[in-house]
């Protein structure tokens, strides 16, 4: 029931891009609904044996846990490591192994790193102790209790989305602050899940029984935003931009509220730096709020540049030569020669090897050859290597490249 009622929301597919890393490729690869893929994610028997939040089977890791909150070759990463197991499980339900095509292949990546920027649901016990601690019953009234200095929160009650709270608060802000400080109340900090319990507590102290849901955010329309709001007259992305502020591509991480209560926090010495350079603090509705937290929390899932050093050592270490030719005793599958010029984007790649797992996983077993396992990073880096090379596999990388300094996370198959 989930993944149809998500399906209902899901709009329009993205394109592939020419290549993963790059600042072009970012704006590419985002997509325009993150829920494109919960389609797919039906319709390709993807829920027969993965749950989401417990809807869904069984016989592989629930995907709502968060396990695939990474890149998106490093998802594929977790794919291909876990592709035997899954193979087996295929034979054993007698149902076929599901083929996508590249542009498909990247909104069922997105929907599932979607997947991971959701919160786990809020604690209304916590929250009433927040709502106490952070001195919001000073200003604001809830269930007929507290301040009027502000509006009443029982009007929130309604709202299932912690996106509504937080366009308020950031709308809002300023005037808060003032108060606050006349007041003499500290203005708080939202770190983890703070705002889910909040809303929570808000919730139920609410008599009524009506619910308002956001739709997903649009990552697209949020990197437009990002430009049209001003915020990369101060922040860069991937050095693209601003120098006031951080680079939101390293420094974002988090959920969706993550985010937003992140934007909350920084929000005083963000009016202070626009106040300096003469920019008025944007205004934002729920629906910009959703699209532009989207945004930023998507920038997280595009891989850094591979390295072509890095995966010449790879190709070598996981002997894929020894099946795919370039020095191989015996050619046992296509010679990735050939096989990459017919294949020109990390996505067709990724696709690629996911269509043909059924086979290389007879191949492996008929050849005794361990299944390459594919740790963090290296399926970047392999990637660079094969699309690097004018002469195939085998061929000297054109040039070394620095050590990259980014964090790889662990991609051996999820228990």
């Amino acid at each position: 029931m989930l993944v149809a009622g998500l399906s209902l929301l899901a709009g329009m597919a993205f394109g592939a891009g020419t290549a993963l890393g790059g600042h072009e490729a970012l704006s590419v690869l985002l997509p325009g609904n993150p829920l494109e893929g919960s389609r797919l994610f039906a319709e390709k028997g993807c829920v027969g044996c993965h749950g989401v939040h417990g809807s869904g089977g069984t016989a592989g890791p629930d995907l709502g846990r968060g396990i695939l909150n990474r890149p998106l070759l490093e998802i594929a990463a977790v794919m291909w490591n876990h592709a035997p197991g899954m193979e087996h499980l295929f034979q054993e339900k007698r149902v076929a192994r599901p083929s996508f095509e590249p542009p498909q292949m990247a909104s069922l990546l997105a929907f599932l790193y979607y997947l991971g920027s959701l919160d786990p649901p809020g604690d209304a016990d916590r929250g009433a102790l927040l709502f106490e601690q952070k001195g919001c019953q000073t200003c604001h009234k809830l269930g007929g209790r507290g301040g009027s200095v502000g509006p009443d929160l029982t009007g929130y009650s309604r709202y299932a989305s912690p996106l509504f709270l937080t366009a308020g608060l950031w709308s809002r802000g300023r005037a808060m602050a003032s108060a606050m400080e006349q007041r003499k109340v500290t203005r708080p900090n939202f770190q983890g899940n703070d705002i889910p319990d909040l809303l929570a507590y808000i919730r139920s102290a609410g008599a009524g029984t009506e619910r308002v849901y956001a739709p997903p955010g649009s990552p697209k329309r949020g990197e437009a935003l990002f430009t049209q709001k001003r915020c990369a007259e101060c922040h860069s992305v991937r050095g693209h931009g601003g120098k006031v502020g951080p680079d939101l591509a390293i420094a974002v991480k988090g959920s969706l509220t993550g985010i937003a209560g992140a934007m909350w926090n920084h929000g005083p010495r963000m009016w202070a730096k626009m106040a300096e350079r003469g920019i008025g603090v944007p205004s934002l509705s729920t629906g910009e709020m959703s699209d532009l937290i989207s945004y930023l929390y998507f920038l997280q899932f595009i891989d850094p540049p591979g390295d072509a050093r890095r995966g010449a050592a790879v190709y070598k270490e996981k002997r894929c030569g020894s099946c795919h030719g370039a020095g191989g005793t015996k050619l046992v599958a296509p010679a990735f020669a050939r096989v990459v010029e017919k294949l020109s984007t990390p996505l067709a790649i990724i696709t690629a090897m996911w269509n043909h797992a059924g086979q290389m996983t007879e191949t492996t077993v008929e050849e005794n050859v361990a299944w390459p396992i594919l740790k963090g990073g290296e399926m970047a880096d392999l990637i660079a290597y094969l699309l690097g090379r004018e002469g195939g596999p085998g061929a000297t990388p054109a040039a070394p490249a620095p050590a990259s300094s980014r964090a790889r996370k662990d991609t051996a198959p999820p228990k």
